[in-house]
């Protein structure tokens, strides 16, 4: 049975077939609906269910007034209507399979940022924020872009994982001019137009994404407050400048370094990085949050961001999950 899902609200339609998720049906229509690790994992693809009903992955019917995940769930009647957050900003963007060449490797400890040099007939665009699969000697993985203007080629920041497959391929000696290919671009993260003052949230190469977003907001000229707060286990591990840069040549941008862990050489701030942010700014109402990390320090920022103030729609996130 095909079935045909309205988005409440904008009246959109689409076609989803019997065995197809609503989430890979939109897509496939060029319908941007908000996701991120589609495996149900990140929970970014929530939605709710206005007017008949869908199947979860073990066939229970979810009806109206229902919350179910446009990832895991079929469309159980031939009639449904949904509420789900749609971008149309991302309708131009055209995901596609391109190879790619290592321009320069750089590593630092666990962290290894590598730069690609697309072919000129690539036609690669993207929005500051998304991310790609990574795909080297059959293993794929995704990486949040972590540059903004792909003139530049692309820049990816990547973790060291013990026993990690794709880990152990970059990190144990991949050089410049290494072929590899990049499938994308993927997913519903970017800087929304707006005007409110940014807290931009990282945990780890959860930095990647925010590096691309925050050039992007410099090259337009922004004069919107920009806070950054960056988490890392340890000092050592924070790697790369940029932001102390940054907040350095610009008046707008602010920079806060965390500390998680033990670490006797740090004098700076200590602790879970987002309560860093709930000890410096005590009424979250007007800001907008884009953070990204791990799926626990996500959730556990949201619901203390909100306590806060913050409205739920002015929080954004890409979360992390850790493949071997």
């Amino acid at each position: 049975m095909n079935s045909t899902v309205k988005l409440y609200s904008s009246n959109i339609e689409f076609n989803v077939a019997e065995d197809n998720t609503i989430l890979d049906s939109a897509l496939e229509n060029k319908i941007m609906l908000e996701h991120s690790c589609k495996n149900g994992s990140c929970g970014l693809c929530e939605s709710e269910v206005m007017a008949g009903y869908v199947l979860d992955s073990k066939c229970q019917q979810l009806g109206v007034g229902e919350k179910f995940l446009t990832c895991q769930c079929t469309a159980g009647s031939e009639q449904l209507t949904i509420k789900a957050e749609y971008y149309p900003e991302l309708a131009e963007q055209v995901r596609k399979l391109v190879p790619c060449k290592v321009s320069a490797v750089e590593l630092r400890g666990d962290f290894l940022t590598l730069k690609f040099r697309l072919p000129p007939t690539a036609q690669f665009n993207y929005l500051p924020g998304q991310f790609v699969n990574l795909i080297y000697q059959g293993i794929t993985r995704s990486y949040s872009i972590a540059n903004a203007d792909v003139k530049q080629g692309i820049e990816l920041h990547i973790r060291r994982v013990d026993n990690g497959a794709m880990s152990n391929l970059l990190f144990t000696g991949v050089k410049p001019e290494t072929l590899m290919r990049l499938d994308g671009p993927i997913g519903t993260f970017f800087v929304r137009k707006d005007t409110r003052p940014i807290i931009f949230l990282a945990g780890g190469t959860g930095f990647a994404p925010v590096q691309a977003m925050v050039e992007q907001l410099i090259a337009q000229g922004s004069e919107r407050s920009i806070h950054i707060y960056w988490g890392m286990n340890h000092s050592q591990d924070f790697y790369t400048k940029q932001p102390n840069q940054w907040a350095s040549q610009h008046s707008n941008i602010r920079f806060v370094p965390v500390v998680s862990g033990d670490d006797a050489n740090w004098t700076g701030r200590t602790g879970f990085v987002h309560q860093a942010v709930l000890q410096d700014l005590t009424d979250l109402h007007q800001y907008c949050v884009y953070a990204c990390g791990s799926p626990v320090m996500i959730a556990a920022a949201k619901d203390d961001f909100i306590e806060q103030g913050l409205t739920s729609k002015q929080f954004f996130s890409d979360a992390f999950t850790v493949s071997k």
